[in-house]
């Protein structure tokens, strides 16, 4: 089935972000609405598995939260340890005054998307698939400013409206030739053992006994290495037979690149140098050793920070170019706010969007368009600083810097004892300060 040959927004991209525009728009009372994505349903790689509570808000005022809270966990405790030590925990309970939400929803993205299709289902609003887009170029034959968008297939589609929520290496941000780069002009993306990370969706031998304030989110850091453990939740674990968890490792630069998909092994080899005692599988340094046993999904994940110059472009006698997600933004995962964000972007546009399309005049009300741009791109630079300052704290020379850090860390013990703190700590990280 050919595509449509016009619509007035096109989004191109079908992860989280493509998603979130589609009900947004249609939120806004915009229904002239088209979603292609250039790979097959299930095809996509990316597999973030936090929703933060400032995006759980936004995903409630377009009616799509009542099936993601059923299938995940919410999480009031994120646990941070430096090697076998404990630190300190935030606590997004002590957020109650500040969101509904006072969690943070751990559920795999594959179930995030099934949760949105699911809803764009209900409104008739379907995914185009496979279509690829090869060029955006202004319509010559229209008398309105429109984009003749052309596909691989053959196929064009005048739209007035195109969103880019085509991930890092977008061709819409491509075509509308908008720079890409690190904000701090930091392009050779050096971090160290965090310049990789590997992911895996795996069970152990037997569960590991970490000590992770209940069913939260455990960090470790140690002599430049990371290490994440959380359990997957029941409802949306690849095995209903025994326990689940999700892990990620830093991959010691000596390593050189890690395996495309990591196996069970290599995934141990990386917790054996790399984690905490209690993921461990030498009995010398666990008292309760365990093994990845089974690996279900893994990845690899080369570390980058990135912004576009600007989310929003007009083409001379064309349509108007906007990003979200990814096509604007990259960074460390360390915090869990790539996806959350990219969320928040594409809810945020939809009333701009009709604010755009209402407007009497739609070249004067680019200024619409500006201002919401400059926006979003304040909040990605903010969240680029903040997972930096993450990974320049836990690739800190330790050597160097030992009875320094060690005072810290005993500082942070303390101070992590008041409540306040905890607050604090949670909501930066819920992107509540955003609002």
């Amino acid at each position: 089935m050919s595509l449509p040959q016009r619509t007035t927004v096109l989004i191109v991209g079908s992860g989280p972000c493509g998603l979130a525009a589609a009900l947004s728009l249609n939120h806004q009372g915009i229904h002239d609405i088209l979603i292609v994505d250039a790979v097959l349903a299930g095809e996509n790689s990316s597999r973030a598995m936090v929703i933060q509570a400032a995006t759980l808000e936004a995903l409630n005022t377009v009616g799509c939260l009542d099936k993601l809270l059923s299938v995940g966990n919410k999480v009031e405790k994120l646990g941070l340890h430096d090697g076998s030590s404990y630190l300190l925990s935030s606590d997004f309970s002590l957020l109650s005054p500040y969101t509904k939400f006072p969690f943070a929803l751990c559920i795999p993205q594959t179930e995030t998307e099934a949760g949105m299709l699911e809803k764009l289902d209900q409104l008739s609003i379907k995914v185009w698939r496979p279509y690829k887009v090869v060029s955006l170029k202004p319509a010559q034959d229209a008398e309105e400013q429109l984009f003749d968008v052309q596909f691989e297939s053959g196929d064009t589609v005048k739209a007035k409206y195109v969103i880019g929520a085509d991930g890092a290496h977008s061709v819409v941000r491509s075509e509308a030739k908008i720079a890409f780069s690190d904000p701090n002009g930091d392009d050779d993306h050096d971090y160290g053992n965090l310049s990789q990370l590997a992911l895996g969706d795996v069970a152990f031998t037997s569960p590991p006994q970490l000590d992770t304030p209940g069913d939260g989110v455990s960090l470790t850091f140690s002599d430049g290495d990371f290490t994440l453990f959380t359990p997957f939740p029941a409802d949306a674990s690849p095995d209903k037979t025994r326990n689940v968890y999700r892990i990620v490792s830093s991959v010691p630069a000596k390593d050189g690149t890690a395996p495309h998909a990591p196996s069970a092994e290599y995934l141990q080899s990386l917790l054996d140098r790399c984690g905490p005692p209690s993921l461990s599988s030498d009995p010398a340094v666990n008292p309760h050793p365990t093994r990845v046993e089974k690996v279900y999904w893994s990845s690899r994940y080369r570390t980058r920070s990135a912004v576009a110059v600007r989310y929003f472009a007009r083409e001379p006698n064309g349509g108007a170019v906007l990003l979200i997600g990814d096509a604007a933004h990259i960074h460390s995962p360390l915090g869990g706010q790539g996806m959350s964000l990219g969320i928040r972007d594409a809810i945020s546009l939809g009333p701009v969007l009709k604010a755009h399309i209402d407007s009497a005049n739609g070249v004067a009300s680019d200024a619409l368009f500006e201002e919401w741009a400059a926006s979003r791109r304040k909040r990605a630079v903010s969240v680029v600083a903040l997972t930096k300052e993450t990974l320049g704290i836990i690739t800190a020379p330790r050597r160097v810097w030992s009875p320094l850090l060690k005072l810290g860390f005993a500082v942070l013990r303390m101070l992590g004892t008041f409540k306040f703190v905890k607050r604090m700590v949670a909501y930066r990280l819920s992107g509540l300060a955003e609002i």
